[in-house]
């Protein structure tokens, strides 16, 4: 066993996903899928009730609106098709940087989501663009003489008798090969969400502390920010992770967890990074990346070495990381 520093809290980046993630697949179940459903209200007018799908796109929204043409309706009558809004200042973690939430992988969160609130840049008005691309397929499917969108607010009481369509996602233990190996922060928050049933974005989460607490493992040191890794304000410590990589191996999801990481060489965001090639395919492991931190934790796959390593302002820190990596896996006195 070599513990270097490895109980002082650090910048985890992309690493705090470790944590989120094995939390999400431990509550919702490998099986769990993000639902979009079109919902027929008592007085006929429609509510959209969406799930923030990070794969839903414009193709997925006519197919929730397309069976529409086949209903009937009083053509003296438009109905409405109920949208429901947050205050925009929730779209993100508080502890988001301002510069962070105008880029992609700073995707604002919302339910309401056409393919993943961003494309090259991170959408500025994600409900704005859900209402006007619902618009377009409206007017696609000739349907917009019969139904127009209404946003409401979020505490907007919906009354409704039947569902006319859903839209499911990828199954939970799919979705967290995206959260893992591809690294995305966007899924990792709507899932988190998904667990804890609250979309408020405040934390630290009471049921995510009380589910840490209860994993047996040293966390005193940890502080949570955010779900994804991309606030600063996130703290962990290489002890800490370890040790709960450790305790994930006993937990019941623990094939569906690990076989979400990245490969060194292989898969994910490890993919293209230059290590020694005598690890390549052997590290199964999150990585992450922030200005200033590096960090990857997992496990030496043919030799089961756990593994758990963070570095905060330090210039080549990927070449040190994997240097202690080739070492680690040479060495007999490393169990």
């Amino acid at each position: 066993i070599v513990d270097i520093n490895g109980r002082i809290p650090r910048i985890p980046a992309s690493n705090q996903k470790i944590l989120s993630s094995a939390f999400s697949l431990d509550v919702l179940g490998p099986n769990y899928t993000l639902n979009t459903s079109l919902k027929e209200m008592n007085d006929g007018g429609l509510y959209i009730d969406a799930a923030g799908d990070p794969d839903f796109d414009k193709s997925h929204l006519e197919e929730l609106i397309i069976d529409l043409s086949n209903i009937n309706y009083n053509t003296n009558i438009k109905l409405p098709i109920i949208v429901k809004s947050i205050n925009r200042k929730n779209w993100w973690p508080s502890s988001w940087s301002y510069a962070d939430r105008k880029e992609e992988y700073g995707a604002p969160i919302t339910k309401y989501s056409i393919a993943s609130n961003a494309s090259i840049k991170a959408l500025n008005n994600p409900i704005d663009n859900f209402i006007y691309e619902l618009e377009n397929a409206l007017e696609k499917q000739h349907l917009s003489n019969k139904y127009y969108v209404k946003l409401v607010s979020e505490n907007y009481l919906v009354d409704y008798n039947s569902t006319i369509k859903v839209i499911n996602s990828a199954p939970l233990y799919i979705l967290l090969n995206l959260v893992n190996s591809e690294s995305h922060n966007f899924t990792s928050e709507v899932i988190f969400r998904h667990s804890v049933d609250d979309w408020s974005h405040e934390f630290p989460n009471i049921k995510y502390i009380k589910w840490i607490k209860d994993q047996n493992f040293i966390s005193d040191n940890f502080y949570f920010a955010d779900a994804s890794g991309l606030s600063r304000e996130n703290k962990v410590t290489t002890y800490g992770l370890s040790q709960f990589l450790r305790r994930m191996q006993l937990n019941r999801f623990s094939d569906y967890y690990f076989s979400s990481f990245s490969i060194l060489g292989v898969r994910g965001s490890l993919a293209n990074v230059k290590a020694p090639v005598n690890l390549k395919g052997k590290i199964l492991a999150k990585s992450g990346t922030l200005t200033n931190v590096r960090s990857i934790s997992g496990i030496i796959l043919d030799k089961g070495k756990i593994f758990s390593i963070i570095v905060n302002n330090m210039d080549n820190s990927t070449k040190h990381i994997f240097n202690i990596l080739s070492i680690v896996d040479n060495s007999n006195d490393c169990y």
